[in-house]
C-alpha cells in the first residue's frame, strides 16, 4: 500500500492532542539501531536486485529537496543540528516513502514517477516524513510491542522490531496509534515545511494527486491515514496559523 504522505516555529508550538507519549520501553540508542538495521536491510536488498534508482537528475532533485527539507529541521528540532539527512531512491519500494531513525528516508522512485511530483511535492512529503524522526515514531511502535507482548519475552529492540512485523494483527492492534502518528507528523511537518521555503500552494497539489489514488477505504476506521483532501485542509490550516503567529511575533512570513 502506498503510505499517504505525508521558520520561526518550534515543537512546542505543535501540541500532540494531548496524548501521553509512551516510555521508551528500550534505550534510545537500540532502538534506533535496530530500525537503521531495517533501513540497511532494505537497501542491501535494493543493491541484490538492481533497483536502486540511478536518474542522476531525479537523484539530484532529490538531494537538493532533502537538504533542504533537513535544514528545516534542524531549524525546528536542535537535536538534529548534526544530522546529514539522505533521502534513497528505490524501484518499486512499495511504501511511497518511509523515515527511519539515523535520518534516512527511503523513497519509491515509481511513486515520484507515477505522480510527477514537483520539488514543493516532494519537500511535503520529506517533511512529513522527518517529522515522524523528529516525533520518536518508530521508538513509539517498539513501546507499543513491548507492552502489548511483553518486554520478558522481547528483551531486545530488534526482537520487538521483528515480531511487530510477524503478524498482521500487531499493525491492527497497533492502527489507533498509527493514526494518531500520521496526523502528529501532518502537522509538525506543516512546520518543517513552511521553514523549508518550498512553495506552499504546489505543494499541497500533491493532495488532488493523492485523492485521485484512493479506495473507498482510505480514511475509513481500518487506515492509518485521513483522506488526501482532509489532509489537504488540515495542513494548510497549520500552516495558515503558523504564518499568523509569525507575524503576531514580528517575523517575516515565509
Amino acid at each position: 500500500m502506498v503510505l499517504l504522505l505525508f521558520g520561526g516555529a518550534c515543537l512546542a508550538e505543535l501540541p500532540p492532542d494531548g496524548r501521553a507519549q509512551s516510555a521508551a520501553a528500550y534505550p534510545e540508542a537500540e532502538a534506533a539501531a535496530a530500525w537503521k538495521g531495517l533501513a540497511a536491510g532494505y537497501v542491501r536488498q535494493a543493491l541484490k536486485d538492481r533497483t536502486l534508482d540511478k536518474d542522476p537528475v531525479l537523484n539530484a532533485r532529490v538531494d537538493t529537496v532533502m537538504d533542504a527539507v533537513g535544514a528545516a529541521a534542524a531549524a525546528i528540532d536542535s537535536r538534529f543540528a548534526r544530522s546529514s539527512w539522505s533521502a534513497i531512491l528505490i524501484d518499486d519500494f512499495g511504501l511511497g516513502a518511509a523515515a527511519f531513525p539515523g535520518a534516512v528516508i527511503l523513497v519509491d522512485a515509481k511513486f515520484v514517477r507515477r505522480l510527477q511530483l514537483n520539488d514543493d511535492e516532494l519537500a511535503l512529503i520529506f517533511s512529513h516524513e522527518a517529522a515522524h524522526v523528529l516525533a520518536g515514531h518508530a521508538a513509539a511502535k517498539l513501546a507499543f510491542m513491548a507492552d502489548f507482548v511483553g518486554k520478558d519475552k522481547l528483551p531486545t529492540a530488534r526482537a520487538a522490531l521483528v515480531e511487530f512485523f510477524a503478524k498482521d494483527s500487531y499493525v491492527a492492534v497497533f492502527q489507533p496509534e498509527a493514526r494518531q502518528q500520521e496526523r502528529e507528523a501532518d502537522r509538525v511537518g506543516a512546520a518543517i515545511f513552511l521553514a523549508s521555503a518550498y512553495d506552499v500552494p504546489k505543494a499541497l497539489g500533491l493532495f488532488d494527486k493523492l485523492a485521485k489514488l484512493e479506495t473507498p477505504e482510505v480514511g475509513q476506521a481500518g487506515d492509518t491515514h485521513d483522506a488526501a483532501l482532509v489532509r489537504k485542509q488540515i495542513i494548510a490550516g497549520v500552516i495558515a496559523e503558523l504564518r499568523r503567529d509569525q507575524v503576531r511575533r514580528g517575523l517575516q512570513p515565509r
